[in-house]
């Protein structure tokens, strides 16, 4: 004990005396503690917890009530997953689209209270002149029970028919009075509210005053009650039809096993399922960073570290020397990050919560996170520490008096045991899911961790390697190249702390990019992306089709120099309606799924249909516009932007009266199965007619899953056809502005309103965006901090330049030339490991995934190319940091006698 209290005290002494080395270790191992725990506080903020759940949903009230079916249900505890009790005849359920407040008061126990609020979405005018959807809800701000739901910002709170409070976000797109689509009703902003819940555009009407008159949702009944709503009274209340979300049960739920019926969760986050694999390979980076900066230290201190030896101490008196400075270092930059993960976490609170829409909980640090991650700070510092502290205990005491260079050769087991290594440790991550249930998180974190190893192993080899390509360069690059590979003890290293940066920015990269990948492939836009479509209102009683010239007229006006064509689609032939009559594709009998007729049981079936090109349909959706659009060459060009032979051929097939589909699973030996429907009048039946027409597969653009089918075939058909509205090429995509112009043209017109393809909804993790952040701060500071302790190692050779006479921006040459053999080396390593790290996690989500039914689209494995651009910033930035930052006079320095 009392030789590890001396090895504290020279630890600490040799802190103050090498302030300027111990301040970059300290760095090293504080910057990825502050974005552990900078990630650790601001999830403990993200996640609610019950009774801030509670408020957020039910305000101060104890329960809200919500009409589903006149018979009875079961609900899960949060009473948004219910389903009928019955399960027997699902077309006999009648739905429940309102209640009256003597029926909400009759299910509640005596004395209760109950107040009404109704949500919606309509039309307004906004500040710019345009016209623009908005959701809203309708409630009385000034009842205490809505307090925690909403709150009043500014103003106050609205309490005449013309008034409205508005979100910020809708106060600066609709401005500070609104009106209807109609222009005949006028509202005046009086306040500003803020939802907890939702961050973006929404507006709060009084109750009474517009919701209700416009056909607003079901009504919803916030409950102020005696005692609380208990699981079974809210097993009661279900027996009438009507879904309840309880304080009392959101802060005590029931055991899963007293429920009628089981409901899944909501997905956790997608990166938050990654936690155990990025808090694994987080030690591993904290380590592989701080393992230079000791590495450097001892070599700095191999003199005084001989002393020790040369005056009786033991090795094990050596090891503990180098090992404190791991724990004190180690405090050191504990305590460091995790003041700045709390300062970074309270200031950027604003920026993530503006990013995900919603509200943190209170401002809290979970204590157990943070000194968690204080403990492995300490673990990290001191096993970084082990290594140079094992060799610095080998280390010729005569050689380390004399101030000899260490290492110059590696040995060839240690790169054949790299390689192995890194091969294994793939091996291990990609085979890491076991089924479905449990997708083998510890094994993936203990292959990828045994894969990097692998890879640091190499490290020296590959420096060695590089070295001898040293010859051919100038002065500069060749001595840098020719120190890296006569000190690899502290070379490689250096090299092995950027490659781990990097690899977890790039690692973040893949899987985002994977994510972006696997969204877009399930999914066939209706038109190019871009493109603006217009839908004339036909469905309404008094549509006049006169105003489908206004509505050209305006898209002309508001979108000059675009080019738009009309689309039509089936009607009826007696003009009935677009809805009573259609023409639906059906999937050939080849290329149906076996899985649709007989749902599979085993995950052996499902792996099986999974392989099976028939079933990719599945998992598809589709933002078709015109399901049954009819029209020639034109309509083609617009709905699909195909060109070439292939656009020729298509219209060739729609002249000769057949019908071109996006989806091959329509069309079998170049015939295409529709089906004719149309609604018998005053009836709830229709009548159905199969027929086969000439069809051919279009192979270029966007049309996954829609039809373009030519007169002649509706004619043959039996119906007929009517304009539906509009498709706008536009190169680019027109400004919100001008899309808010554009509807508030068309309202003008009395026809239509338009939307903008965009591709798939974005649901990306803002949680993997901010990992991908730091991990890119991360990757310039190790760069920066493992460049700049190899140049401090290399002072001596400085010495010497300057001894014989080198000039002046020689040092900057040398320590650019350092920085780039580092940072480059490290940037390719780190590039090899994130990529092979991120494609063993994915195999092992799409491992879990196969497995279930129906059929999700799996990962692919996709490259970011322009993440990795950018990775190859790094060592560029690094090298010019060195350079403006290394000053040019060369320093002279005392030589020891040998």
């Amino acid at each position: 004990m009392r030789s590890w209290l001396t090895a504290l005290r020279i630890s600490r002494r040799e802190m103050r005396r090498a302030k300027g080395r111990s301040a970059m270790v300290v760095a090293m191992i504080a910057v990825p503690v502050a974005a552990l725990g900078y990630a650790a506080a601001s999830y403990d903020m993200y996640v609610l917890t019950p009774e801030e759940t509670a408020t957020r949903q039910l305000g101060a009230a104890d329960a809200l009530l919500l009409p589903r079916l006149t018979e009875p249900i079961v609900q899960g505890p949060d009473g948004d997953m219910w389903m009928p009790a019955s399960t027997t005849d699902s077309e006999s359920h009648q739905g429940r689209a309102s209640m009256t407040e003597a029926e909400a008061l009759d299910v509640l126990p005596m004395g209760s209270r109950v107040v009404s609020m109704g949500s919606s979405g309509d039309q307004f005018r906004t500040a710019a002149g345009g016209l623009a959807n908005a959701p809203f809800v309708e409630l009385d701000l000034a009842d205490p029970i809505f307090r925690g739901m909403v709150e009043l910002v500014d103003g106050r709170a609205p309490a005449g028919p013309g008034e409205v409070a508005m979100s910020e976000a809708a106060r600066e797109r609709f401005g500070d009075t609104i009106q209807n689509r109609e222009r005949d009703r006028t509202w005046t902003v009086v306040g500003t509210v803020e939802f907890p819940a939702e961050l973006g555009e929404l507006m709060l009407f009084p109750p009474g005053t517009h919701a209700l008159e416009q056909g607003g949702s079901p009504s919803v009944w916030l409950a102020d009650t005696p005692e609380p709503v208990d699981w079974a009274q809210v097993n009661q209340i279900n027996r009438r039809g009507i879904a309840v979300t309880s304080r009392a049960v959101l802060l005590d739920p029931p055991d899963p096993s007293t429920t009628a019926v089981t409901f899944d969760d909501t997905p956790p986050s997608r990166t938050f399922a990654l936690l155990p694999v990025v808090s694994g390979l987080a030690m591993l980076e904290i380590i592989l960073l701080a393992g230079p900066a000791f590495a450097v230290g001892a070599r700095r201190r191999q003199r005084s570290l001989a002393l020790v030896a040369a005056n009786g101490g033991t090795r094990a008196h050596l090891r503990r020397i180098v090992l404190a400075d791991g724990l004190t270092l180690g405090l050191a930059g504990a305590a460091i990050g995790l003041v700045l993960a709390v300062i970074l976490a309270v200031v950027g609170r604003p920026f993530v919560e503006d990013l995900v829409d919603a509200r943190f909980g209170a401002y809290r640090f979970s204590p157990t996170s943070l000194a968690g991650i204080v403990v492995l700070a300490v673990v990290t510092g001191v096993l970084a520490a082990a290594v140079p502290a094992f060799t610095a205990a080998r280390a010729d005491v005569v050689a380390a008096l004399t101030g000899r260079r260490g290492v110059v050769r590696s040995k060839r087991r240690w790169l054949i045991a790299g390689l192995v290594l890194a091969a294994a440790g793939g091996a291990i991550a990609a085979t890491g899911p076991q089924d479905a249930a449990n997708w083998g998180a510890e094994r993936i974190v203990a292959g990828l961790v045994i894969a990097q190893l692998g890879l640091v192993l190499c490290t020296p080899s590959l420096v060695g390697l590089i070295a001898r390509l040293g010859g051919a360069l100038p002065p500069a690059p060749r001595i840098a190249l020719r120190d890296a590979a006569r000190n690899r003890a502290a070379a490689a290293p250096a090299v092995s702390a950027v490659m781990a940066a990097v690899a977890g920015t790039v690692a973040i990269g893949v899987y985002l990019v994977s994510t972006e990948a696997k969204d877009n492939a399930g999914y066939r836009p209706g038109v190019p992306d871009g493109y603006v479509t217009v839908q004339y209102d036909t469905y309404r009683d008094d549509y006049d089709p006169a105003s489908e010239g206004l509505a050209r007229a305006a898209v002309t006006a508001a979108l000059p120099g675009a080019t738009a064509t009309e689309i039509s689609e089936v009607t009826c032939p007696d003009g009935s309606g677009y809805e009573s009559c259609a023409i639906e594709l059906m999937v050939a009998p080849a290329h149906r799924c076996p899985g649709e007729e007989n749902e599979p049981t085993t995950r052996e079936e499902i792996e099986t249909l999974a392989r099976d090109p028939r079933c990719e349909r599945i998992w598809r959706h589709t933002g078709v516009t015109f399901r049954s659009a009819v029209g020639g060459r034109d309509a083609l060009v617009a709905l699909t932007g195909a060109s070439g032979a292939d656009l020729d051929r298509a219209a060739a097939m729609l002249d000769r009266g057949g019908v071109v589909v996006g989806d091959p699973s329509h069309i079998d030996n170049g015939m295409v199965s529709v089906q004719r429907l149309r609604m018998l009048p005053g009836a709830d039946e229709s009548e159905s007619e199969d027929i086969t027409v000439p069809g051919y597969l279009l192979e270029s653009g966007p049309f996954g899953a829609g039809v373009v089918l030519s007169p002649a075939a509706v004619e043959r058909a039996g119906l007929a056809h009517a304009p539906a509205g509009l498709v706008v090429a536009t190169a680019p995509a027109p400004a919100v502005s001008d899309l808010d112009r554009l509807n508030s043209a068309l309202a003008e017109a009395g026809s239509g309103s338009a939307h903008v393809e965009s591709g798939p909804a974005d649901d990306g993790d803002p949680v993997a965006l901010m990992l991908a952040a730091a991990s890119g701060l991360i990757t310039l500071g190790a760069a920066g901090m493992a460049t700049g302790l190899a140049a401090a190692d290399g002072r001596a050779d400085l010495s010497t330049l300057a001894a014989i006479g080198a000039a002046p921006r020689v040092r900057r040459l040398l320590s650019l030339s350092q920085s780039g053999v580092i940072a480059g080396l490290g940037s390719v390593l780190g590039i090899l490991a994130g990529i092979g790290s991120a494609f063993a996690v994915l195999a092992a989500r799409n491992a879990t995934i196969s497995g279930t039914w129906p059929l999700e689209a799996l990962y692919p494995l996709a490259v970011p190319w322009a993440h990795l651009g950018l990775i190859l910033v790094v060592p560029l930035v690094a090298m010019l940091g060195a350079g403006l930052l290394t000053r040019s006079r060369l320093p002279i320095e005392r030589r020891r006698p040998t």
